[in-house]
């Protein structure tokens, strides 16, 4: 993986003690008031805050270990026979408020890939989110296969990206992440996708979006 380069991978680590920290951080000052006036007019609001902040560092670690997991090749267990459409509509269905309806060509929901069912929904919710954080009302996702692959495709009609950032977005940890993680999920996306003996690609402008994350399967 590119983020191997140490001076690329420098400014994340750089901020991984800072990322840690914050919630860390909010947990302490919570944690004091509550033994300082356990009973006080705050409490609920404070021990919301302490729920909250342990999820989310939770969800910091659980990245940081997948991300430990991909770099040693131990993420993917390639042990069932998956539909791809039951995949996909699964990772649509775990993203809260989400109305996107895939749009499958003929035959391409039943075509069957040799997969870590648990991964493969990971990641295609990891793709469904950057999208959806792109351009919530636009976004799709449309499902296609032949006989040696299934390709689906996230697009969507935010902002263009110039060429060169879209490559950066899967070679190194996004610095800001987009969400309330460590920026690494797209490259945890990646080395799904490849431990499926397969690929993602963002791609700009074209077929009425203004960029595609692509991401293609070998069918089993």
């Amino acid at each position: 993986m590119a983020n191997d380069d140490p001076q690329r991978a420098n400014p994340w680590f750089n901020r991984l003690a800072h990322d840690l920290r914050s919630p860390l951080s909010s947990l302490q000052t919570a944690a004091y008031l509550l033994r300082t006036d356990p009973g006080g007019s705050n409490s609920r609001e404070l021990a919301d805050i302490v729920v909250r902040q342990s999820q989310r560092m939770a969800r910091m670690v659980d990245e940081l270990d997948d991300w430990a997991r991909a770099q040693q090749r131990r993420l993917v267990d390639r042990s069932e026979r998956l539909e791809i459409g039951g995949i996909v509509d699964m990772a649509v269905g775990s993203v809260h408020g989400c109305t996107i309806d895939p749009h499958y060509s003929d035959g391409a929901a039943e075509m069957k890939i040799l997969g870590d069912s648990s991964r493969l929904a990971q990641m295609f919710r990891t793709l469904l989110e950057q999208t959806l954080a792109r351009d919530a009302q636009g976004a799709r996702v449309d499902v296609t296969a032949n006989d040696a692959s299934v390709v689906v495709v996230f697009a969507d009609n935010g902002a263009v990206v110039d060429e060169a950032l879209r490559t950066q977005l899967l070679e190194a940890p996004q610095v800001p992440p987009p969400d309330e993680g460590l920026g690494l999920r797209l490259l945890i996306a990646k080395a799904i996708a490849e431990g499926h003996a397969g690929s993602i690609v963002i791609e700009g402008p074209g077929d009425g979006a203004s960029q595609r994350i692509r991401c293609e399967l070998p069918v089993a």
